[in-house]
């Protein structure tokens, strides 16, 4: 673990997820090596295949174990590994001259340094290799060489590949970091289209009041920057609307639409309410607004509708109007459709579609996936979502 961390800006999270995966690294050697030893030693004798199923008991124990605990498991495999390689080596000392089962309690030693290096470093495999060795010299001096080289190549391996699982976390991490800062300019950057922007926008739309009655005109702008300074004095101090469902959030929407011009009808299907994330909910109303926005500004309609309903577990809503239009295969798609509605809804794992036709109005269809699992759907409610996806 301290390789791992090593104070390089690896989070330490990150490092006790990645923990249990190297155990697998001794545990994987070990079997590979014993599968060897077993080709050339062939069937062997009763007392081989009693070394066998004592050298697979501790690997399957440390698996199943750090897996179950994660990485508080892992605090003690190094010891319970070690003295079960101790009792090994002694229990192998009568068989000295056997080298399958010799090769087997090398390769089970091998796999005691490897643990103690991966997951306590180098100084911790060091120390194995010398607590292993020194009780070999007594044992057997001739071969003590061979088994220090064994183990020393074993230490070198280990830290190889911790150096390239570290090596691979920094990377992510970095990565990672990366990622996140450009989702955060691209959410300041939909953040200011679909507050300020729009506000200002909208105060250049021409109105027949204007020239009729320009204080109404006034009233009406000071109102909208009164209600958009709000929204954004909230969200600078973190008031979250979490907790609030999808169909309360509309109807405040509804409500702040109002104020700028627009009447919106907001119509549920059989009083629809499934369960949706905080994220989904927030992406759904906030692709609303801005498909509301446009309605204000280009359809010269001053009515629009957004209906809601369950599909599949999901939710579809839908706002329409019966304004203007436009030719959706010739226009090109601005920020605001192509950032603040389509990809804001594939962000949460729905998606967005766009229909209109000059002199028609607009459709815009939103669908957001369920929160959890649904169970399987209806033919009926596949169909459906065949419809919308067509």
């Amino acid at each position: 673990m301290l390789m791992l961390g090593g104070g390089r800006g690896i989070p330490a999270r990150l490092v006790r997820t990645t923990v249990p995966w190297l155990v697998l690294v001794p545990v994987a050697f070990r079997l590979a090596m014993l599968v060897q030893a077993l080709w050339v030693a062939g069937l062997g004798s009763s007392v081989l295949w009693t070394f066998v199923a004592l050298h697979l008991v501790p690997n399957v124990v440390a698996t199943v174990w750090t897996f179950r605990w994660s990485a508080a498991g892992t605090r003690l495999v190094p010891l319970v590994d070690s003295a079960f390689a101790a009792l090994f080596v002694l229990g192998a000392a009568p068989f000295a001259q056997d080298t399958a089962i010799t090769s087997i309690t090398w390769t089970h030693l091998m796999g005691t340094v490897m643990v103690w290096t991966l997951l306590r470093g180098a100084a911790a495999g060091a120390l194995a290799i010398g607590a292993a060795v020194v009780p070999h010299v007594l044992l057997d001096p001739a071969s003590s060489l061979g088994l220090l080289l064994t183990l020393a190549t074993a230490l070198v391996v280990s830290l190889a590949v911790a150096g390239l699982v570290g090596a691979s976390m920094r990377f992510a991490v970095g990565f990672g970091e990366q990622q996140g800062r450009a989702a955060e300019r691209e959410r300041h950057r939909r953040d200011v289209h679909d507050t300020v922007l729009q506000v200002m926008e909208s105060f250049a739309i021409p109105a027949p009041a204007d020239e009729l009655d320009p204080a109404a005109s006034l009233d009406r702008v000071r109102r909208t920057a009164r209600a958009q300074a709000m929204r954004i004095r909230i969200s600078l101090e973190h008031e979250s609307t979490e907790g609030i469902g999808l169909h309360q959030r509309l109807r405040l929407l509804a409500a702040e639409m109002a104020a700028e011009g627009l009447r919106v009808e907001v119509v549920v299907q059989d009083d629809a309410a499934p369960e949706l994330s905080e994220e989904a909910a927030m992406a759904l109303h906030d692709s609303a607004r801005e498909a509301l926005r446009n309605t204000l500004k280009h359809s010269g309609t001053r009515r629009a509708v957004v209906s809601v309903e369950e599909i599949g577990g999901g939710v579809s809503l839908t706002v329409r109007d019966h304004g203007a239009g436009f030719d959706v295969g010739s226009r090109r798609r601005g920020f605001g459709l192509e950032n603040s509605i389509i990809a804001r809804m594939a962000e949460i794992g729905g998606f967005a579609r766009i229909e209109s036709s000059p002199g028609l109005g607009t459709r815009v269809v939103l669908l957001a996936p369920p929160s959890m699992p649904p169970p399987p759907p209806s033919k009926g409610a596949l169909r459906a979502a065949e419809l919308i996806q067509t």
